[in-house]
């Protein structure tokens, strides 16, 4: 048992490392500046819903989610005899904070660490088609 929880805990950190996205797919094409606008509005709404997160929070196995400015993957766990999901926190660095962010070249968000000023420029630049 306590390998399973070593080798889940090693995969959760080589995975942090990656750079991780939620992709939001929808069957109509838009424009790009269309897709930038609306992937904004989706990092915005998910960095709003973040901020009610804890570590209890219920969650499915590789959710990602940013939780006290860190980054957080859920994960299963061993609490009291029972295995449970929960998100496991990993600390962005000293100057950097944890943020959903909008994709680029197509729907969707990202979920990683910056700094506040990247993901205002990210913002600015995803809602101007920059």
């Amino acid at each position: 048992m306590k390998i399973i929880v070593i080798t889940a805990i090693i995969a959760i950190l080589a995975f942090a490392t990656l750079s991780s996205s939620l992709v939001i797919r929808q069957e109509n094409s838009d424009d790009i500046a269309t897709i930038r606008k609306a992937n904004a509005d989706e990092a915005e709404k998910l960095q709003e819903e973040f901020a009610s997160f804890t570590p209890d929070k219920d969650c499915q196995v590789n959710d990602l989610a940013c939780i006290n400015k860190d980054f957080a993957m859920c994960a299963p766990t061993i609490e009291d005899g029972k295995v449970v999901n929960k998100f496991v926190l990993f600390p962005c660095g000293t100057t950097l904070e944890c943020f959903a962010l909008p994709l680029v070249l197509k729907r969707g968000t990202s979920i990683t660490c910056t700094t506040p000023k990247d993901r205002e420029d990210r913002l600015f630049q995803a809602r101007n088609n920059l």
